[in-house]
């Protein structure tokens, strides 16, 4: 558990809401293009998520979504049928989400509050879905463990959290040496790469050990979405598009879904 507060982590992500930088300065929140160009700059670079989407909303279901940020996936999951409760650590990014949703004419529940510490009595959800979110939290095993209390029984989860890939081992090989040195921990080293508060990343066993509590759990390796256009990672990127068997090693992120 990191000794990163919630209040320098909400600030972060309030300041730092990701792709705000790309279009706030062509379209005001308040205008409906605004949001249209969230979500295409969103599924421009990680452009499974739709199809990952398609995978699980069905008309009817009831999900919460933990890290809305500006609404694009809950956008996307109420457009399906879904009943949809979006939430996120920072107040701001609910009000973007539920503005988002109104202007298209979608209906959804937007909520402020902790991962750790849901707000919802137990079995309350069908689906839990997190995208890239969790690995931000101090205690990611107790946001799991909520995860799990709030689903219904057979309830399903879809998280993803950063895999200890590709970029993690180029990073130990680039910047090891501060690890030895300085006593540096590799939650500090990806942090201070991702340029976060916090950033951890886990391997398929520590993942396994934080959802032990679900009855089944199954892993879909991908990478992330803008690594295409950096100048080291772009090398990589291109190889594990292409190979699936280095892709089930190597990818940055992992898609867990998980059965009650």
């Amino acid at each position: 558990m990191s000794d990163v507060s919630k209040k320098t982590i909400q600030d972060f992500w309030t300041r730092n809401v990701p792709g705000w930088d790309v279009f706030s300065k062509k379209y005001s929140p308040e205008d409906k293009r605004f949001y249209l160009e969230a979500d295409a700059h969103r599924y421009r670079y990680d452009d499974y998520i739709p199809a990952l989407i398609d995978s699980f909303a069905a008309a009817g279901l009831s999900v919460l979504e933990i890290g809305c940020g500006l609404g694009t996936d809950s956008r996307t999951i109420a457009a399906k049928g879904c009943s949809v409760t979006s939430l996120d650590l920072s107040p701001s990014n609910v009000s973007f989400t539920m503005k988002g949703m109104k202007l298209f004419g979608l209906k959804g529940r937007g909520v402020c509050a902790d991962a750790e510490k849901l707000p919802f009595k137990d079995a309350s959800f069908d689906l839990v879905y997190s995208f890239g979110v969790l690995h931000h939290t101090p205690n990611t095993r107790a946001a799991i463990r909520e995860i799990q209390r709030v689903l219904r029984p057979k309830g399903r989860c879809v998280v993803m959290l950063y895999h200890k890939g590709y970029a993690y081992y180029l990073l130990l090989l680039r910047y090891g040496w501060q690890m030895l040195l300085r006593r540096l921990s590799s939650e500090k080293l990806m942090s201070r790469y991702d340029s976060t508060p916090l950033s951890k990343l886990y391997s398929k066993k520590e993942i396994r050990s934080l959802f032990d509590g679900f009855d089944r759990l199954d892993f879909q390796m991908t990478t992330y979405g803008g690594a295409q256009l950096h100048p080291v990672f772009k090398f990589a990127y291109r190889i594990l598009r292409k190979s699936r068997f280095l892709m089930q090693r190597f990818g940055s992120f992992i898609i867990i879904r998980g059965s009650k």
